[in-house]
């Protein structure tokens, strides 16, 4: 598969916006003292708008870990965290886990499909 000529985008200090909710990304190490981010790739702080992602992951787990981030983004955006089907924090993670690695996948298959939404929804402006 042939390599994007694009730049190289820095995930470290990029905003991504949601509707009504403005979220900082942060690329930090592990901070293993205060159980923060010991066993996971990265984590999604609602009451700070953040997402942290460990540094030093490789392409495919930065990926697969910030699409992660981004779906507990839309499922508390949409209010199936707080009042619908997402309440419980285990079917939470289940199912963003589930939808993460399965988005990934079907883009790393179909490595055009992104080119594709990107043209499709740029020009749409």
């Amino acid at each position: 598969m042939a390599k994007s000529s694009k730049q190289s985008i820095k995930l470290d200090g990029q905003k991504v916006s949601l509707n009504f909710i403005d979220v900082d990304i942060s690329v930090c190490k592990p901070d293993f003292p205060n159980s923060n981010m010991c066993e996971e790739y990265g984590q999604y702080h609602r009451r700070k708008n953040l997402i942290e992602i460990q540094s030093n992951l490789s392409n495919i787990d930065e990926s697969n870990t910030i699409i992660h981030e981004l779906m507990h983004l839309i499922a508390y955006a949409s209010g199936e965290v707080t009042a619908g089907a997402l309440t419980d924090e285990t079917v939470e993670e289940r199912v963003v886990n589930n939808f993460a690695n399965l988005l990934i996948l079907m883009f790393r298959q179909n490595p055009w499909l992104l080119h594709y939404l990107q043209d499709k929804l740029i020009d749409s402006e």
